[in-house]
Parts: structure tokens; sequence; C-alpha cells
């Protein structure tokens, strides 16, 4: 049900509000007719709203602010999947993304519009998601950290090289997280006694 909205200007039916409270749902209405975030009315449901509305937020210019919070809290993605993501960061409008997120000096040491990133993971299934680092030390210790916390194994670092362009914004919740997409990767042939958690990051 789409709620009572104050604001006749704009057009919220097309969104879906299930499972979100009536009076949640008007807040998170009344912030996008401020050209507000609204992420942190409904911070619980933003992820699951935001996934089954992207199309339609970002019609309406409320996509970016939202999508980065609720990507950035969320644990993972295993309900829908890392193709979902990554349409939802297609659906942004990338100037906004890199001025809410610019790449500042994460990207100072390219040459040729080229930077080559990396990325740290463990277990049985190494998934290549979207989030990159421009630092080897930082991957080993991310794949340390996460066979760690998780008590995994086959722990192991991937490089991939793209164009600054394909970048779609630079994240910091934790550490330096550059947001992108390879098409290409491959495997860093890391030592064994490398994957500590002792490394400066």
């Amino acid at each position: 049900m789409t709620p009572a909205v104050p604001n006749a200007g704009l057009d919220f039916s097309g969104l879906d509000f299930a499972g979100i409270d009536p009076g949640d749902a008007g807040k998170v209405c009344d912030a996008i007719a401020r050209d507000e975030n609204f992420h942190g009315y409904i911070p619980s449901e933003s992820l699951g709203f935001i996934v089954r509305n992207y199309r339609g937020l970002a019609a309406l210019g409320a996509l970016e602010p939202a999508w980065l919070d609720a990507y950035v809290h969320a644990s993972h993605f295993d309900s829908v999947g890392l193709d979902v993501p990554r349409a939802i960061f297609d659906a942004c409008d990338r100037a906004r993304l890199l001025a809410l997120k610019p790449l500042g000096d994460a990207v100072a040491l390219t040459q040729n519009g080229r930077i080559t990133l990396f990325r740290g993971c463990a277990g049985p299934v190494h998934h290549m998601g979207l989030s990159w680092t421009p630092s080897l030390d930082k991957a080993i210790w991310y794949a340390a950290h996460h066979a760690e916390y998780y008590d995994l194994g086959n722990v192991a670092v991937y490089a991939a090289t793209l164009d600054v362009a394909e970048i779609y914004c630079r994240l910091d919740h934790y550490d330096i997280d550059l947001i992108a997409c390879p098409s290409d990767w491959w495997r860093v042939d890391v030592p064994a006694n490398e994957f500590r958690l002792d490394r400066r990051r």
C-alpha cells in the first residue's frame, strides 16, 4: 500500500512499501520530497526496499545516498545475489555517486587512466564482489581476517586491472573500498605465511 503523501508534486505510486510500517513509509516519502536521504527512517528495511524499487528511486532522484548507506551496512547479499547490487550501482547517477564518495587520492598514482585493484577472499567459494582495494597488503589482511573471524581456510588474493572510469565510487566505512565490477581477474601468488593479521593497513 502506498501511503498518503503531503507533497503532491511527486508520484510515489510505483514504489513497493511492502513490509514497511505506514508511518515509516510516510517519512520515507517526505524525505524523498525534501531531497534527503531516507535510509535512516528504515535502516533495517532499507536494503530490501531499494532492491524492490531502485529503478523508481532512480527516476525520483532519490537512489544514491540511501543506496550507499544500505550497501555499507549490509553484511552480505546472499539473499539477492551479486548481480543485483551491480544493477543498482549501474542505475545510479555516476556523477552523483562520485560527488557523494569521490575517489580522492586512492587513484592518485594511476597512469594512463588504468589501476590495479586487489580483493582478499577466504572459504570454499571465492566471490568476486564489488569491494576492491588498491593495496595488496590490505587485501591479504582482509583474507586473513575473514578466515579467522569465520574459521575458514582457502585464503587467496585476486587482482584486476581496469579503467579508473569503471570505478563507481570510493567507500571508507572501515577502510578504503573502491567499488567496481571487473570483468577479468587473476589469482595472486601469495605465500601462506603472509596471511596474518599483524600486517600494516
